[in-house]
Formats: structure tokens, C-alpha cells, sequence
């Protein structure tokens, strides 16, 4: 009986050390640079406003990303907020003082109208992760545009016209009664 209960105690034990193993190595950070020095970074404009464009068309984006610290750079993750971007970076590690790049490229196709874009960068620094922001107007382009008056009529025509908005529909027009020519009749 004893030794059932030094064997159910030994392995409590065991247990324990197991799941403290687990939750110490799970809070020495992501497991992406647990094995990284961390470094430092600097982003060359993080916020930028972007000159409009017409819709459909892409942007281009390039943001240069510098190594300010003593040990190499390794950008793990680029997650652009939105899914109208798509965001190609350096994937090898940046040796201090050099440079990386990150590419996003942005798609106007669904978009009218003020759009911004926050990026999020995941690196083995400091901060863990850095933010980057885009704004840019997207206008429709005029030459698929209907003018105010040609909504009007394209209305106007929806409707029937203008007749049939007095007149009405003439397969549902109603009737009048003249009680005069009635009274003939009675």
C-alpha cells in the first residue's frame, strides 16, 4: 500500500514539474525568437498619407526597416489589417546598420472613399512589434461615372416617366365615375 502511494506521489510530482516547465518556457516569450538575441529597429516613415487614385488600381508601398542594434534583425510576421493588402518582406535575418524591405501592395478594386491600413510587424526586438499606417483615397473613375442628371433620368425612366408618374401605370389606371350620365341611365 505504500508503495502505491509513493508511486501516485512520485508521479504528481513529475506532473507538476512537467506543466511548471510548460508555463516557464511558454512566458519567455513567442517561440518565433526564443532563440534570438533581441535587436533593435527603426522604420523610415511608419505614417503616410498617400496621394489619391483611381479605383482598381494598385499601390505599390516600400518601407525600409534598419537594424539600429548589436544583433541580427529577423522579421517574423507582416499582417496588414486589411485583406485588400498582401505584404512580401526580407525573409532572412538583417545584419546591424543594413537594411530590409517590406513590400505591400495594396488593391483599390472594392474599395471608394478614405481607406487606411494598419500593419503590424513581428520581429525579434525589444517591443516584439512595431506599427506602420497608410491612408489613401480611393475616387471612382468619371469616365464610369453617371452625372446627376443622367441618375435623374435613369430614375425618371424606373419609374416610367414623367407621364406615367401624373397618369399613372396605363395597365393599372382607375376610372371615373360622371354621376351625371349615371342619372341618364336610372
Amino acid at each position: 500500500m505504500k508503495s502505491k502511494i509513493s508511486k501516485l506521489a512520485h508521479n504528481c510530482k513529475a506532473l507538476i514539474c512537467f506543466i511548471t516547465l510548460i508555463v516557464v518556457s511558454g512566458c519567455q516569450g513567442s517561440g518565433e525568437n526564443a532563440f534570438l538575441e533581441l535587436t533593435t529597429m527603426e522604420i523610415e516613415d511608419p505614417v503616410r498619407h498617400y496621394y489619391p487614385i483611381l479605383q482598381g488600381l494598385e499601390q505599390n508601398i516600400v518601407i525600409k526597416v534598419t537594424n539600429t542594434g548589436e544583433n541580427p534583425l529577423k522579421l517574423f510576421k507582416v499582417l496588414p489589417s486589411c485583406g485588400c493588402t498582401i505584404a512580401e518582406f526580407t525573409t532572412h535575418a538583417i545584419a546591424p546598420g543594413n537594411e530590409g524591405f517590406i513590400e505591400l501592395k495594396y488593391n483599390s478594386n472594392k474599395n471608394i472613399g478614405k481607406v487606411g491600413v494598419y500593419t503590424t510587424i513581428i520581429a525579434n526586438t525589444d517591443k516584439h512589434s512595431h506599427t506602420t499606417y497608410f491612408d489613401i483615397h480611393v475616387v471612382p473613375d468619371a469616365l464610369y461615372t453617371k452625372d446627376y442628371e443622367e441618375l435623374y433620368h435613369i430614375e425618371q425612366e424606373k419609374k416610367g416617366g414623367l407621364q406615367e408618374m401624373v397618369e399613372g401605370k396605363t395597365n393599372e389606371r382607375g376610372y371615373i365615375v360622371d354621376s351625371t350620365e349615371v342619372r341618364k341611365y336610372m
